[in-house]
């Protein structure tokens, strides 16, 4: 599996992006079609039914290519990468990270969230410690860690993160969490209004920010033409403020007015209200 995902991503972007364009023509109708359909009807309750129809066909688009760029992730040089990532104020990072301030960026299923991994370490001169969930599937995963870490990015599972910065946090000055992903069940959990609805967050974002003392960050990504992304990251909270501030509200409305701005750019594709707090 590895030998075959690696050959693929040696094939140049053009071919892939011809293949991506195939592949969106029929995965609406065998991968989760209704899925999408019914988290932007939910989400855009009064938006016409031909404004959603294009979003969905849009997002299958935009769907595809992020399934073949994540392929490509495992090859792609260092050079093309920054071509195709443009970070508008990396500069303010690195400031703070050259004076000893703690960082901690959150992220979102919008765009390309493993470029952005990729590219911001790039930027870094010191290893970009990211929260990631384990998939079941242990060789899968394998690739998945290999690629998202090939810059020397450090990856820690999600369920030992917390524990993890305790014991490391002398040696943690950048850490990032793509903090939209969904809990389960037995997870801790937060809840918010997302896109009209009551939305589910991971509990631990809002210990995060007090367990670094950090500055907060929202990235906010975007894509300028097909392949190429701009980055921005939006000031949430500073280190003297944070028991001031509800992080988490503040991140979920930077999200909300990321996914408007954009709504074929997120990941749709996921169950995200499979469950409400009448259910827990």
């Amino acid at each position: 599996m590895s030998s075959l995902y690696s050959l693929i991503s040696f094939f140049p972007l053009k071919i892939l992006y011809s293949l991506s364009t195939f592949l969106s023509t029929f995965l609406p109708f065998i991968y989760r079609g209704r899925i999408v359909r019914k988290n932007l009807i939910k989400s855009f309750p009064d938006m016409p039914k031909e404004e959603i129809q294009k979003i969905h066909n849009s997002f299958y688009i935009n769907f595809c290519d992020l399934f073949f760029e994540t392929i490509k992730s495992y090859s792609i040089s260092e050079s093309e990468l920054s071509d195709r990532v443009n970070f508008k104020n990396f500069h303010e990072i690195n400031e703070k990270l050259t004076n000893n301030k703690k960082i901690l960026v959150l992220a979102s299923h919008q765009c390309n969230w493993e470029w952005l991994l990729l590219a911001s370490q790039l930027n870094l001169s010191t290893p970009l410690n990211v929260i990631y969930k384990k998939i079941s599937d242990k060789k899968f995963d394998k690739i998945m860690m290999d690629s998202r870490s090939r810059f020397g990015s450090r990856l820690i599972d999600s369920k030992k993160a917390l524990l993890y910065l305790k014991r490391n946090l002398k040696d943690v000055s950048v850490l990032a969490v793509v903090a939209d992903q969904s809990p389960i069940k037995k997870n801790r959990k937060s809840w918010r209004k997302l896109l009209n609805q009551d939305t589910a967050f991971f509990k631990s974002i809002e210990y995060l920010p007090r367990i670094m003392n950090s500055y907060v960050y929202f990235a906010s990504m975007q894509r300028t033409k097909r392949g190429h992304y701009s980055v921005n990251f939006d000031l949430i909270t500073e280190p003297n403020s944070i028991s001031k501030k509800d992080i988490l509200s503040e991140y979920v409305l930077k999200l909300e007015n990321q996914i408007k701005s954009k709504p074929d750019e997120w990941l749709w594709t996921h169950n995200r209200w499979k469950f409400t707090q009448d259910d827990i």
